[in-house]
């Protein structure tokens, strides 16, 4: 492994469980009977001896229709669960927030849920949630990307013999890092005999949702992939607003496109007058001072350089740079209280009769640390995340990519999967790339997230 930890301490007994309970919500001014589903999918070395256990929480609709679609959801890190999905976007109770829109201790009906559309299965790799890695040897064969993907991939299988729903369609939604594990959980679910599990299952999926790229950088400068980010993010902290927003940013990124981009290409050679006028439109667009970008040669060092110097004294939040700490307060990157591990323990699970000794992580920092993050692909058959989901959609005529951003998201901004997409070389056609107003989740704000489930209804009922 990369990296050491110290020994774990633990008061947990492992006991596989299944838990079910019946439940109603307003959908659409509708009431909507269903039931939960939470289980452990444990899975075992050849000898019978247990490694890990992934753990799902599933919500089926009381209906007649046995195939129904239904979605796979994670979150990212590696190491984040899928609390944040769940409580924030797509699960059929919401956390309460305040009149400031900070969570606290509640729930909430989601009144946007998709279960009138489709059946949701929220997955927690190994060692987040309430699934563990059972064998610490084993930290190596899924603390990495194809395993961690071939994991997911396997639950998927089981869960559609579980349930018996081989026929119905199959949707994915991956955020941050887990739009890499869709592109590879893809990758497994298909038929390639060359690379992968090699047990070329062969199964179809219909539609992905990719909320925050996080599956490969772009080769242009930071300055042209956060140009939508950063105007978005300036024109939300102006005092006195030029423009609406989608004006602003459109031009801010007309400016880079048509002028900004061939004065980077002409390096030290730039003439100083004209180097000084793009200096100062970098200015007006980013909020971050003319001098910094004359002493950088146009360039934006570093994502921090602008959470630090877009709005003079704060510090700017990754995630969400409509947060903003003052310079004399410590920016924590991780937030301040952990809500949402007190909802999901307290609230939730007792909701869901889930009856374990285990605690449900919303996030663990040692999966980071010991993830591996190059892949088993080699030589002529080695592709690129992109590649996979390329892939996906050359076997399957009819799947779907929407490709989310949010604006406010300086950590996978909209400017890089923007860059990505047009250069992949995917079936437009099929192809959705949108942004929103919000951050690293795009439903941080209800405008945002109201936007962003219409366009995932859209891609369902296609």
């Amino acid at each position: 492994m990369s990296a050491s930890l110290p020994e774990a301490f633990s008061l947990e007994e492992f006991i596989p469980g299944n838990f079910e309970a019946k439940h109603e919500i307003t959908v659409k001014e509708k009431k909507l009977l269903f039931r939960s589903v939470s289980e452990d999918f444990v899975f075992r070395t050849p000898d019978g001896a247990p490694e890990a256990s992934l753990f799902a929480i599933s919500y089926m609709a009381e209906t007649e229709e046995k195939y129904r679609p239904v979605m796979f959801l994670w979150n990212g890190g590696p190491g984040s669960a899928t609390s944040t999905l769940q409580l924030e976007c797509f699960g059929p109770w919401l956390i309460e927030t305040d009149e400031n829109g900070k969570p606290r201790y509640g729930l909430k009906e989601n009144p946007d849920c998709l279960l009138d559309q489709c059946d949701l299965v929220f997955v927690d790799p190994a060692g987040v949630g309430l699934s563990r890695l059972l064998n610490p040897e084993k930290a190596g064969k899924y603390y990495s990307v194809d395993g961690d993907a071939r994991s997911v991939a396997f639950l998927i299988i089981e869960w559609l013999r579980r349930h018996e729903r081989w026929n119905s369609p199959i949707y994915i939604t991956g955020e941050s890092y887990g739009t890499v594990r869709a592109c590879r959980v893809i990758a497994e679910l298909g038929r390639s005999p060359y690379s992968e599990s090699r047990m070329v299952p062969g199964i179809p999926v219909r539609g992905v949702a990719l909320i925050g790229w996080a599956a490969g950088e772009s080769n242009q400068p930071l300055v042209l992939s956060m140009m939508p980010a950063m105007a978005a993010t300036h024109w939300y902290h102006m005092e006195e607003k030029p423009c609406g927003q989608e004006e602003f940013v459109n031009a801010a990124c007309d400016f880079a496109r048509k002028e900004l981009l061939p004065a980077l290409y002409e390096g030290d050679s730039l003439p100083e007058e004209e180097k000084k006028r793009c200096a100062e439109k970098l200015q007006e667009y980013t909020g971050v001072s003319q001098d910094y970008f004359l002493n950088t040669g146009l360039q934006l060092r570093s994502a921090g350089d602008f959470q630090k110097q877009a709005l003079p004294g704060y510090t700017l939040d990754l995630y969400d740079a409509r947060l903003k700490t003052p310079e004399n307060e410590t920016y924590r990157i991780l937030g301040g209280d952990n809500v949402p591990i007190q909802v999901m323990n307290g609230l939730l699970l007792p909701r869901l009769n889930i009856q374990t000794n285990r605690l449900y992580y919303t996030g663990n920092i040692n999966v980071n640390v010991l993830f591996h993050m190059d892949t088993e692909d080699v030589g002529e058959y080695k592709r690129t995340h992109m590649e996979c989901l390329a892939d996906g959609m050359e076997r399957t005529p009819g799947m779907k990519l929407l490709f989310a951003s949010g604006l406010y998201d300086l950590c996978t901004h909209a400017g890089n999967t923007r860059y990505m997409v047009a250069h992949a070389g995917l079936p437009r056609d099929r192809v959705t790339v949108r942004e929103y107003p919000g951050g690293h989740g795009v439903y941080s704000t209800e405008e945002g997230k109201k936007a962003f489930l219409s366009d995932v209804r859209q891609m369902l009922a296609k």
